[in-house]
């Protein structure tokens, strides 16, 4: 597809792997080319490229699930006002708008959650996200909200990018013999290029607008995770299964919050996409 797509935070972790599955169709902006919380222009400089872009996807997010708690003012504003923003923007031009959301919209009580099921957070970030789902549904009609969970993959090119938990894992590996992971919190998995071939997918097959669950097949507590990453790498780590009040963290998370995906095919699951990454 030579259609171009305007891609937003292009130097995160998943910004990076949609500039490498969309090649030279990819125009990437992050924080330094563009602010999105500025409406005016944001929307003036989209419309000075070229051509209007086959899609803008939105890779910007606040995403410091403790963080927010202390600062629900700037997580509201990228997790909320931002979508909000660029629904508008993406509706005055006729351009669809992709955008990703989190399982943290779930409380965790059901255990397995479809496209469908209703979201109720228990915290400040997994309720900024679903704001911006509902702003999105607002204020567009075309649009892709892809719930997905737990990314790793190579960390991205900006300074701010997260850090994935296998990226944690090996760090602390190197400083000490024994890893305490909680093992009573269980997600669903996701390797950032399977989701950006994914995306490109999906609009490439011009799938119906609405929200799709995309992640790696299969589920996992962290201490299941942090074992595949240690028996892939042959890595000599006692690792003691926790629970999660043992760790002091501030934001309150759902116990098991695994997305299903009614939608589309099933992806690969998560201990083979793992090892692909682990071993190149």
């Amino acid at each position: 597809m030579e259609n171009q797509v305007l891609i937003l935070g292009s130097k995160g972790m998943l910004g990076g792997q949609l500039i490498k599955v969309f090649g030279r169709g990819a125009i990437g902006w992050d924080r330094e080319d563009i602010d999105v919380t500025d409406t005016v222009n944001l929307k003036s400089k989209i419309l000075n490229l070229k051509s209007a872009p086959q899609a803008v996807i939105n890779c910007v997010a606040y995403n410091d699930v403790d963080g927010a708690e202390k600062d629900p003012f700037l997580a509201g504003k990228l997790n909320r006002q931002a979508p909000r923003e660029l629904a508008q923007i993406c509706k005055d031009l006729s351009i669809p708008l992709v955008h990703f959301s989190t399982n943290y919209v779930f409380d965790g009580e059901k255990g397995e959650y479809a496209e469908k099921d209703l979201p109720h957070p228990q915290s400040v970030y997994g309720e900024t996200k679903f704001q911006g789902e509902l702003e999105i549904v607002k204020n567009t009609n075309r649009y892709y909200i892809i719930r997905t969970s737990v990314l790793f993959g190579l960390s991205g090119e900006s300074k701010l990018a997260k850090k994935s938990f296998v990226d944690l894992m090996l760090s602390l590996s190197e400083k000490q013999n024994t890893i305490k992971v909680v093992a009573d919190e269980i997600n669903s998995l996701t390797f950032a290029p399977d989701l950006a071939q994914a995306v490109k997918k999906l609009l490439d097959d011009k799938k119906d607008f609405g929200v799709y669950h995309i992640t790696n097949s299969g589920q996992a507590s962290w201490f299941d995770f942090a074992q595949e990453i240690f028996r892939i790498l042959n890595k000599q780590i006692v690792l003691e299964p926790v629970s999660a009040v043992e760790f002091k963290r501030t934001a309150k998370r759902p116990k098991k919050a695994v997305l299903l995906n009614t939608k589309l095919p099933s992806m690969r699951s998560w201990q083979e996409a793992l090892r692909e990454f682990l071993n190149n």
